[in-house]
């Protein structure tokens, strides 16, 4: 009989879930948060991964899941899409609700419910006939390994390996050797931020895949891990879909948490937190500043192959303006269909902390088009190159640069 070892009562610190509101708890709304975040944040045209499900018409070596909790960081998506490609993977891509483990009710108390979401997502896997399914996320690896590892008793035979992205991606940088088509070195001295074995055996070996990668990185120098600021671990949360333990943090604590980070980096010669979790990501980089920035070890990875996709959610988070993010974003969430109402609710969840106004501004203040045309204030006091939004672009009138390969 297959283990159970999903381990699905521990937050990102290792400490147990408070789950005494759990009866609150809206699955609907936990799915639609996810999905209209991304819808804010990228065109319909961008998406280049699967979200609904039909039969396919061919099979793939690999199917890539991107996962429901990375939707709020799509860019991440946009990331993982190019570096696949780039290191010419066989695959497909999916996301969302259709694919997603059952995590969510294996926490509140459903497991039955999660059960029978896990094996449909499987039994849609199997249908491309992967060798590998490639997991972005955690969750997802501890529960599909486990789903698949029933479905091998139950059938003799399990239909595909599972396996977590950093360790696909480090794999595959080993295996192609000298024909990895690096572009660019990347000079930067980084802490990892990475969850361990305290929260389970997995998340050590993504830890380890992680800086094994980063070593790879022509350029990059591993200086150690970063501790959890004093005031507490900004992706750790009280209960599983509650928002971050530093969510509601006061202006003057805001600056302690960045402070806090300084002090380490400036104790080991850090310019740079570097993540590797998509949740980890969204709630580190609210800390990240000019000095110290938080980056997510894929974008550097693809950098270095020639690709840059900015992170999204960052810049929209630096903006501190529920109305500049609105109309920087405007043209995402109208292909969508969705209506301004619906997108400025998106809009306060997601991007206007109690902290706000201690933020650290995106250095343009929303006027990135001046900066990357070298026009205006903004560009006199960027050297014209802001490189913090993705909009920028767009309204300079050039092409969004999703795969820029160059």
């Amino acid at each position: 009989m297959a283990v159970d070892d999903r381990m699905v009562t521990k937050n990102a610190a290792g400490e147990d879930f408070d789950l005494s509101r759990a009866s609150e708890f809206s699955f609907t709304q936990f799915y639609r948060d996810h999905l209209y975040s991304e819808r804010l944040q990228i065109s319909r045209d961008e998406m280049t991964w699967l979200e609904r499900y039909a039969k396919p018409d061919q099979p793939a070596e690999v199917v890539l899941n991107l996962s429901c909790g990375v939707q709020n960081t799509p860019h991440l998506m946009l990331t993982q899409v190019a570096l696949f490609e780039a290191l010419g993977v066989d695959f497909v891509a999916t996301a969302g609700n259709k694919y997603c483990c059952g995590r969510p009710f294996q926490r509140f108390g459903k497991g039955a419910v999660g059960d029978n979401m896990a094996a449909r997502a499987i039994d849609r896997f199997a249908s491309w006939q992967p060798e590998v399914n490639v997991q972005c996320c955690g969750s997802c690896l501890i529960e599909f390994n486990y789903h698949v590892r029933v479905v091998a008793e139950e059938r003799g035979e399990a239909p595909f390996e599972v396996i977590h992205i950093t360790d696909y991606l480090v794999d595959r940088l080993i295996e192609m050797g000298d024909d990895v088509p690096w572009r660019k070195s990347i000079p930067r001295r980084v802490m990892v931020h990475a969850e361990g074995a305290e929260v389970h055996p997995t998340k050590e070996a993504a830890k380890s895949a992680t800086i094994r990668t980063l070593e790879l990185i022509p350029g990059i120098e591993y200086v150690g891990i970063v501790e959890s600021p004093a005031l507490g671990q900004p992706c750790a949360t009280k209960g599983p879909g509650e928002p971050s333990v530093l969510n509601d943090i006061t202006p003057e604590q805001y600056l302690e948490v960045c402070q806090d980070l300084q002090d380490q980096a400036d104790s080991v010669g850090a310019d740079a937190i570097v993540t590797h979790h998509h949740m980890c990501h969204r709630e580190w980089c609210k800390f990240g500043t000019n000095r110290l920035p938080v980056l997510h070890y894929q974008s550097l990875l693809a950098e270095a192959l020639g690709i840059r996709i900015p992170d999204r959610f960052q810049t929209l988070w630096k903006l501190g303006d529920p109305e500049k993010v609105l109309e920087q974003t405007r043209r995402h969430w109208e292909s969508w269909g969705m209506d301004e109402k619906d997108a400025r609710h998106v809009v306060k969840h997601h991007f206007m902390p109690e902290y706000a106004s201690q933020v650290q501004r995106c250095p343009c203040e929303g006027n990135c088009a001046e900066a990357v045309t070298g026009t205006g204030a903004a560009a006199a006091a960027l050297g014209a190159d802001c490189g913090t939004s993705w909009t920028a672009t767009l309204e300079a009138g050039m092409e969004l640069p999703v795969l820029d390969l160059v």
